[in-house]
């Protein structure tokens, strides 16, 4: 008869001692079984304490044959690095669009993002820390903390008090620079406003150091500045546009003043002033002082609207070209005048009704109490009353603005340095001087007896 065989265990650890793995064999032969006291005491020897699992070691004692784990470590938990979440698209470069039909405008290559001040450009996200692990002796493993966001704040970008967001300190254009974004104040174009640079549209000032080719569009929330011509294309600034050469064949419009060499056949507004050295064959419209000096100093052909005064050396020219001067804008105050006169003859007779229902309502108060309507009438005829007051004022002083800038047209004068020719018309205010003979110089203005006249 066979000797009887002990039953046996074996405990496996891994190297990091993460793991320990209980295997058990049976007795053979009648042999003893493995008890849990021996699987405890090698527990203990081989230093697993922690997270250990007793229901799987009574278990497999139990079955006398199996292979279980027992004890299992916590890992560590690295922590998160910080990062940031962009709400822009990081891109350079051209951008061109598609409209529904699929056509491309070649001079629209979306190289300006206009963006204005305090707009969050992206969020900061922090780093963690994790959380340290525990092995099955119970040593703690420690974790990796997870390192802070990469930040490069670039010019014209800020952070928050917070440190939480990146946001625009000015506004501008917003562009992707290498690693982060920046903010232009300005736009700076080296050379011509061609194909390769497309059309312009910015929040702020825009400098070209070449020329505006034909086709082109240029439109600034500031100042435009032009080295070169301007040629069949369209500028339009909320400032001041200042070209050192000329206009020709374009459109440009300013709300502040205009600076220029020449204008040739172009179309020309301005809120502002306007000081050219030549004007050929354009239509202008001129706010303030219209000043034509230098050079040539020269007005031929077109139309020219200025309301305030003109200074120049020569109108016209001795081919009688037709040329068209009007000062002032008296047709246009008159009907501004006419329209808020019978605006207040409205507002009078409004009021007059208003009244009459809140003393006839304030009446019927003093002897009973109002019902909640009509208590409610009374208050919205008072607020409406006070609201008509205030209108009726502010329409007085208007008309009683437009009334004295009327007045004051009757002052206004071209001042002609060399000579004015056949052929040119001036019109101040509702008086008009047709040219017959070259005269000058001398001063265009309006005499005593309301003629427009040389003098």
């Amino acid at each position: 008869m066979a000797d009887p065989i002990k039953g046996e265990f074996k405990i496996d650890i891994d190297d990091k001692y993460m793991n320990a793995i209980l295997s058990i064999t049976p007795p053979k032969n009648g042999g003893k079984p493995v008890t849990e006291a021996e699987v405890r005491q090698d527990m203990a020897l081989k230093g697993i304490r922690y997270n250990v699992d007793d229901a799987a070691v009574k278990t497999a004692v139990e079955a006398g044959n199996l292979s279980v784990q027992i004890a299992k470590g916590d890992p560590p938990v690295d922590g998160r690095n910080g990062y940031l979440v962009y709400h822009f698209e990081r891109r350079s470069g051209a951008q061109m669009k598609a409209d529904e039909f699929g056509n491309v405008d070649f001079r629209d290559l979306g190289l300006i993002q206009n963006i204005e001040q305090g707009v969050v450009v992206a969020d900061i996200f922090e780093e963690t820390h994790g959380s340290p692990g525990r092995d099955i002796r119970g040593i703690e493993i420690p974790q990796y903390p997870g390192k802070p966001a990469k930040l490069s704040v670039g010019s014209g970008i800020a952070l928050t008090e917070d440190g939480k967001h990146l946001v625009t300190a000015i506004a501008g254009n917003l562009r992707w620079s290498k690693d982060h974004f920046v903010v232009d104040k300005e736009i700076v174009v080296s050379g011509d406003i061609d194909l390769s640079v497309g059309n312009i549209d910015f929040i702020g000032d825009v400098i070209i150091k070449g020329n505006v080719n034909e086709g082109f569009t240029v439109k600034s929330a500031g100042n435009i500045s032009i080295a070169g011509n301007v040629t069949s294309a369209v500028l339009e600034a909320q400032g001041n546009i200042d070209a050192r050469l000329g206009f020709v064949s374009s459109k440009v419009t300013a709300h502040g003043n205009i600076s220029v060499n020449f204008g040739e056949n172009s179309e020309i507004y301005c809120d502002g002033s306007i000081k050219a050295q030549s004007f050929i064959g354009c239509t202008v419209h001129c706010g303030g002082p219209l000043s034509v000096v230098g050079g040539k100093s020269v007005i031929v052909g077109g139309k020219y609207t200025c309301l305030s005064d003109i200074e120049v050396n020569y109108i016209g020219s001795d081919a009688y070209v037709r040329t068209l001067i009007i000062l002032g804008n008296v047709a246009v105050l008159a009907e501004e005048l006419g329209e808020l006169k019978k605006k207040l003859k409205e507002y009078e007779g409004q009021l007059q009704q208003l009244e009459l229902v809140c003393t006839t309502l304030q009446q019927q108060k003093k002897i009973a109490p109002l019902t909640p309507e009509r208590d409610e009438m009374l208050k919205r005829s008072i607020k409406a009353k006070f609201g008509h007051m205030g209108l009726i004022k502010e329409t007085h002083e208007r008309i009683s603005d437009i009334e004295q800038e009327i007045e004051n047209t009757n002052d206004l004068c071209i001042k002609l340095k060399r000579a004015v020719f056949p052929g040119v018309t001036v019109r101040i205010n509702n008086s008009q001087l047709v040219v017959t003979t070259k005269s000058g110089p001398g001063t265009i203005a309006v005499n005593e007896d309301g003629d427009v006249v040389i003098r």
